[in-house]
């Protein structure tokens, strides 16, 4: 995979106006979207491109999906492919399963459930990034924040804060506990305070820059804090 915020995608489809839908969909999500309306022109655009992820339609005239995926593990066993398929057959879907298939979406498409899985694939593949909640990634390697292909830099304390919540998901923390670890603070003189202003903060600024109310760290009162949907 590319060192890039966003990646690339290869789109394989033959219904022009479902590529015109999906890639206003998708496009969001990727730095650029190649198209192929068959399965040879889609090899041909794999081997030039390169893409990131590929998405591609099981139906497809001159090379059919699932031979274009065998073609293209031949020589490339770990980009990631994302099949959508017509078809109820179990064996044609475990033949995709086989082939190394990230997942696989029965038509008609539902949209959430396309940008689901497309989100997945991304988090997944990204070079050191992980998916927190509420559709927020994070890419290790760069400490940014990243919310529906928007990226925005984090401080060294709200790394810090994400680091401690994200080694422990199913713990819930205290306000003092955080602050001990953030803050480097003496237990017994641990300001408490500290942190639940340092993750107010951070939930305006994410709220600001995103324009979204969703926030990644939930607070349950008397509880703590934890990363959770």
């Amino acid at each position: 995979m590319k060192k890039q915020t966003k990646p690339t995608l290869l789109y394989v489809e033959d219904d022009l106006e479902t590529v015109r839908n999906i890639v206003f969909l998708l496009g969001e999500y990727f730095s650029k979207i190649y198209t192929a309306i068959d399965g040879k022109e889609g090899l041909e655009k794999f081997q030039v491109n390169r893409p990131d992820i590929i998405l591609l339609d099981m139906n497809i005239p001159k090379i059919n999906g699932l031979e274009l995926a065998k073609l293209i593990r031949k020589d490339d066993n770990k980009t990631p492919i994302l099949f959508l398929t017509a078809y109820c057959d179990k064996d044609k879907l475990m033949s995709a399963i086989n082939l190394g298939t990230s997942s696989y979406i029965v038509k008609p498409l539902k949209i959430d459930e396309l940008q689901s899985a497309i989100t997945k694939i991304i988090s997944k593949t990204m070079f050191n990034q992980k998916r927190l909640a509420c559709g927020f990634d994070w890419n290790v390697e760069m400490n940014t924040l990243i919310y529906k292909a928007q990226e925005m830099k984090l401080t060294k304390k709200e790394v810090e804060l994400i680091n401690i919540l994200d080694k422990n998901r199913t713990k819930f923390f205290t306000a003092c506990e955080l602050s001990v670890d953030v803050f480097q603070e003496n237990p017994k003189d641990a300001k408490c305070n500290n942190i639940v202003q340092l993750i107010s903060r951070f939930k305006n600024k994410v709220v600001e820059h995103f324009e979204t109310e969703e926030f990644f760290i939930k607070n349950i009162y008397g509880i703590g804090y934890k990363i959770t949907d």
